[in-house]
């Protein structure tokens, strides 16, 4: 049932929007936006969320056309290019996300999300240091968030500095014991280090937070493999590989768990898998 709309001003009436919003009930709360931008087209707060829920439906091209007439009538806000770098990154567009989010922090140097986003980002595209950097920031504005601590041992991690990472994945974990995300990451970085059944702990830790998240159940695999397990390791990849069958690396992982098994044909049909998910992988079938 539809619900009569707030008369008692634009303010109470975008509080009502945001609650309908919040609620999940996405068509009433669009209805109050575009009720109250009818009667004020320049509302950059009912246009910002107008954006924010097109690229919860998915509809990108529209958000960024909603953020593009925000910033055409008020003034340049950090959080509407953050919302925008949001949107160009689920449309695959990296480098017009990376404009996006640094026109935010040109915008408002203390505008930490923006920071967070930009510095994920510039470690997705291998730009490491700089990403360091961004981190960097965001915890200058924001001491002790698990999040930012763990993206920023995520970039040490990548920068061969292990020790460094193990240490920041640690303190997000003291700070935020069901975050998994640092549980499965510290679990990675043991596995570099040698240190399996630590890092099984930790994939189990992970698991145990987010049964879902296939890249654990892989990893936690490699680790029982390494320790000899090979029926229960095999087991934990097939789990991966169930939650995500078009990972390549997830099949290549099981390969080499069914060579260590001697069983080589199976192996092979995981390896050939692999290479027709991603090519990189190709070599693999070609060696065994």
């Amino acid at each position: 049932m539809n619900q009569p709309p707030n008369t008692d001003g634009p303010k109470a009436a975008l509080a009502e929007a945001l609650t309908l919003h919040r609620e999940g009930k996405h068509e009433l709360a669009m209805q109050r936006y575009v009720a109250i931008l009818q009667q004020d087209p320049e509302n950059t707060d009912a246009l910002y969320y107008v954006a924010v829920l097109a690229i919860q439906e998915g509809q990108l091209a529209e958000g960024i056309k909603v953020i593009g007439r925000a910033l055409e009538v008020g003034p340049p806000q950090a959080q509407l290019y953050n919302l925008k770098g949001q949107a160009h990154l689920r449309h695959n567009q990296d480098d017009e996300a990376l404009k996006a989010f640094s026109r935010a922090v040109e915008t408002d140097v203390t505008f930490v999300d923006a920071y967070g986003n930009r510095g994920t980002l510039l470690s997705e595209m291998g730009k490491f240091e700089d990403a360091l950097a961004d981190f960097d920031r965001a915890l200058g504005l924001r001491p002790n968030n698990p999040e930012d601590i763990c993206n920023r041992a995520g970039v040490l991690s990548s920068l061969g500095r292990l020790e460094e990472a193990y240490a920041g994945f640690s303190q997000a974990i003291a700070l935020a014991p069901q975050f998994a995300p640092a549980f499965f990451n510290r679990g990675s970085v043991l596995m570099r280090a040698g240190r399996f059944a630590d890092a099984l702990r930790d994939f189990d830790q992970a698991i145990a937070l987010y049964p879902g998240y296939a890249p654990s159940h892989c990893d936690r695999g490699t680790a029982l493999c390494e320790l000899g397990r090979l029926d229960e390791g095999l087991a934990s990849i097939d789990k991966a590989i169930e939650l995500d069958e078009r990972s390549a690396a997830f099949h290549a992982a099981r390969g080499h768990a069914l060579k260590a098994m001697n069983r080589a044909a199976e192996a092979k049909t995981s390896f050939i898998r692999a290479g027709e998910l991603d090519p990189k992988f190709a070599h693999l079938a070609q060696e065994n």
